[in-house]
């Protein structure tokens, strides 16, 4: 069963274009203003849907919000084969990859993470992380053969690319049909929830206003980490690398993410509050690195590969930790909702960073973009530095009768 759950996530993080997505609408024509456009018609769809269907998935159960991501995630390849066509192909591909992106964010965590309670029980935390962490590391696995296995087919066609896409996505719907309700439906059928309004009344009690603390910080740090994911792509295409060259160093970089996400879920609860600690640091010195890369000197491209290693090493470990107990210290009615709110907040900055930092790179060069990046995660990292120690024992008298342990150090 849990072999199911695991090949899902696997495919649904399976974007073989993940990182050839700038290259490719470059390689057709499209400018770097409409590339920009683009980008926001994503995000901005992504703002809209991530919460209402986090509760939708919440009150009634993920699996069908998880078939729905993954049918979505099917036509998003069709009209991306289809993007030489027009610009309406790359603008409808970009709402549905908003949605094929939005689905499942957040609910597959959450459901996950009350799947394996359900089977397992709650009395061992530690098993319970580890489970969770598996899953995300087999979503980092995914990521690392996006890297690889989409340069090689690009090297020869991006049609064959988008192609090959479709049939991954195809495979992930049916792997969906397979997963296993999150949890037993009571004997009338019918669910017996509090409406969202209850919810959110409950989640605003003040209890809980150290989760959201941590929540504002991670999304700050994961909003200016993905925006410096994607302009790395910019970076790398000025330092004359050819896209398969490109897909090599995410590939590299994405193992270093999947050995730190599993990493992490090995260790102890007291190593893991540590790991978290100085992973988050790691952020701005990988910014920093790849604003130094912009540049002619020899170690160039050392440095931005270098940087960006370091950058998804530190997301592998410090983001999956931060998903962890922030699912934990929720409410368990609301688990995907809360986590989504951050993600919502984060695709809100992402929307406002992404053409700003354009512009940005526009007058000064790419070495500003991520030097400006490297002072924002610093702040970020700094704020949650500082909310970890004190702010975790709130979060464990918040979780009430969620028997989730959360550190507190």
């Amino acid at each position: 069963m849990w072999a199911r759950v695991y090949g899902f996530g696997f495919l649904s993080s399976l974007y073989l274009d993940q990182f050839l997505w700038l290259v490719y609408l470059l390689h057709l024509g499209y400018s770097p203003a409409f590339i920009g456009i683009q980008y926001a018609v994503m995000q901005a769809g992504r703002l809209a849907l991530d919460v209402p269907s986090s509760m939708f998935a919440d009150r009634f159960g993920g699996r069908a919000v998880l078939v729905a991501g993954a049918l979505a995630k099917l036509v998003a390849a069709l009209l991306f084969l289809w993007a030489g066509l027009g610009p309406g192909y790359v603008l409808a591909g970009a709402a549905v990859t908003a949605i094929a992106l939005t689905l499942p964010s957040g609910v597959d965590l959450a459901y996950v993470r009350g799947l394996s309670e359900r089977l397992e029980g709650t009395a061992d935390e530690n098993a319970l992380v580890r489970r969770f962490a598996d899953y995300v590391a087999t979503q980092r696995l995914a990521s690392l053969g996006s890297g690889i296995l989409g340069g090689i087919i690009a090297s020869v066609s991006f049609a064959w690319l988008y192609i090959a896409e479709a049939i991954g996505s195809l495979l992930m719907l049916m792997m969906a049909y397979t997963l296993p309700t999150s949890s037993p439906l009571p004997a009338s059928g019918v669910v017996s929830l509090p409406g969202p309004a209850a919810a959110w009344r409950e989640i605003r009690r003040p209890p809980y206003r150290a989760l959201w603390g941590i929540g504002l910080a991670a999304a700050a740090l994961w909003a200016l980490s993905a925006v410096g994911t994607e302009y790395s792509q910019a970076l790398l295409v000025a330092l004359r690398l050819h896209p398969f060259e490109i897909s090599l160093v995410f590939a590299a970089a994405g193992l270093v993410a999947w050995l730190a996400t599993l990493a992490g879920g090995r260790l102890d609860e007291a190593q893991r509050g540590k790991l978290l600690r100085v992973a988050i640091w790691g952020y701005p010195v990988a910014a920093a690195l790849r604003g130094a890369a912009a540049s002619s000197a020899p170690w160039a491209l050392a440095s931005a590969a270098g940087g960006l290693a370091l950058g998804r090493g530190a997301s592998g470990a410090a983001s999956m930790l931060l998903e962890q107990r922030i699912i934990a210290a929720a409410p368990s009615r609301m688990r995907a909702t809360t986590l989504s709110a951050v993600n919502t907040l984060q695709m809100a900055l992402q929307l406002l960073l992404f053409p700003l930092l354009g512009l940005l790179s526009a007058r000064d060069g790419v070495a500003a973009i991520f030097l400006a990046l490297a002072v924002g995660l610093l702040a970020a990292s700094l704020s949650l530095w500082r909310l970890l120690p004190g702010a975790t024992a709130d979060i464990g008298l918040a979780a009430g009768g969620n028997s989730a342990e959360v550190e507190n150090e």
